[in-house]
């Protein structure tokens, strides 16, 4: 007699899982697929952030919204779509603390603070950070997955080439031609 319940979605592609949950509202697929990335997800917060509990937060803020997500958007490759929410993401929190940092640093009643040499290497680094993030949100798709895996998540090129879907040779000239994008975009 054959046991009926719940199959067994570990054999399961991630686009079986998305369609499951989508079209028959199964959470226990979403769960699955989400717990495929748990690991993938935290570590790439944690490249970015730098703080094992900031990582964690993230990590489990992004993984709660991915339902919600999935909904609202075509997801064609899962898992570069899921490290590109995670990589804006973390980049927005350190963009909205850098900020935070530079408005508690001016409101300092101190004259002498700001005054201080540091305090205006301070702000010109975080306008050189904001323009080079900008730059990177400007790029092409392609290099700007390739840029961030390789500059801000330190992926070497055949884990990006595994990642993204390309060649290596491909991932190699969408990082040559962001960089010379950059360039162009940073120096006018």
């Amino acid at each position: 007699m054959r046991r009926i319940g719940r199959p067994n979605y570990n054999k399961f592609k991630d686009e079986d899982l998305i369609d499951l949950y989508l079209n028959k509202g199964d959470e226990a697929a979403l769960n699955q697929l989400l717990s495929r990335y748990l690991d993938k997800v935290y570590y790439c917060a944690l490249g970015l952030l730098k703080n094992h509990m900031d990582a964690e937060d993230a990590a489990m803020k992004i993984l709660a919204g991915i339902g919600e997500k999935l909904r609202k958007y075509e997801v064609e490759k899962f898992s570069g779509w899921l490290m590109t929410i995670v990589r804006n993401d973390c980049v927005a929190l350190l963009k909205k603390r850098m900020k935070d940092r530079v408005e508690e640093l001016s409101g300092k009643n101190d004259p002498g603070f700001m005054e201080f040499p540091l305090f205006d290497a301070l702000h010109s680094k975080d306008d050189e950070l904001e323009q080079l993030l900008k730059a990177v949100d400007e790029l092409k798709d392609e290099q700007n997955r390739c840029i961030v895996a390789r500059y801000f998540l330190g992926l070497t090129y055949k884990k990006i080439a595994d990642e993204e879907g390309f060649s290596v040779k491909q991932v190699k000239s969408h990082i040559q031609n962001g960089k010379r994008n950059l360039r162009l975009q940073l120096t006018k």
